[in-house]
């Protein structure tokens, strides 16, 4: 099934990473359309005139990590759609595998040891308190990717765990880790368990703290040559790109996004920011 818009979540405090995953989305696929879900109040106009980016219109300004996801997903018009991070980039034109299946969600396929899943998600015991019919399905996914389908979600879904505040704000912390993830999980578990909807794993997802620098080849990258995941730099990241762990791809696409942007800058001095 096509995928027709990619979504960024965006901040002003991972507006470098932003930065380089609009640049890497746009080496592999020229002119799909990317919405920017902002959160928080800042200066995007370089990744607005100059990268065709849109801004997602939200009730709202302010979230907290990972809560504009779900703004995305609520989404009443149905759409089959990539809903990324900003810490992430796609080494290579990932979609194209993605779309063979029907599933209304594709979540990444990684397995986590159970202390993990407690630590970052929920109790798999004690949110079987929620629901007398719910089961854990053994597995759970990272959020930060996660191909999606709107209109199917509503916030009336997340209600029962969700203070929908600005920002928001988990209103059962004995049952989920503090930010979207842990719901998230449970609420497409739970819908896929009652038949409302289908969820399929797939592994198109790498840590790059996991993989060596010669995994990925910038000279690959620049022929176009790409691989089949995307990288996400969850958790802490050092300010200086090329500090992370596989920098060099992030160095990459930094690159890649100046090297058009400020040209293009100098012809229209009346855009600055």
């Amino acid at each position: 099934m096509t995928v027709n818009r990619i979504y960024v979540l965006g901040s002003p405090e991972d507006l470098s990473f932003t930065r380089c995953c609009v640049a890497s989305i746009r080496h592999w696929y020229p002119s799909i359309p990317i919405s920017l879900v902002k959160d928080g109040d800042y200066n995007t106009s370089n990744l607005e005139n100059y990268w065709g980016v849109e801004i997602f219109t939200t009730v709202g300004k302010r979230f907290g990590p990972g809560w504009s996801r779900l703004e995305a997903l609520f989404n009443p018009t149905r759409e089959r759609c990539l809903i990324v991070d900003s810490d992430i980039v796609l080494a290579g034109p990932i979609l194209d595998a993605l779309e063979q299946y029907d599933e209304d969600f594709i979540v990444e396929g990684g397995d986590y040891p159970a202390e993990d899943i407690k630590d970052f998600y929920y109790d798999p015991e004690l949110v079987c308190t929620l629901s007398p019919s719910f089961r854990y399905p053994g597995y759970v996914f990272n959020a930060g990717q996660i191909i999606a389908t709107t209109g199917i979600l509503k916030q009336e879904d997340f209600t029962p765990f969700v203070a929908f505040e600005e920002p928001r704000r988990i209103l059962r912390p004995d049952l989920f880790e503090a930010f979207d993830q842990g719901v998230l999980n449970f609420v497409l578990h739970q819908k896929a368990q009652e038949g409302a909807l289908s969820v399929r794993r797939h592994r198109y997802m790498r840590w790059p703290g996991e993989l060596q620098s010669c995994e990925v080849d910038i000279e690959r990258l620049k022929a176009r040559d790409g691989y089949g995941f995307l990288l996400h730099w969850a958790g802490f990241k050092h300010p200086v790109l090329r500090d992370n762990f596989m920098g060099h791809v992030l160095n990459y696409f930094e690159r890649s996004y100046f090297q058009k942007t400020i040209p293009l800058m100098t012809r229209d001095p009346a855009l600055t920011c």
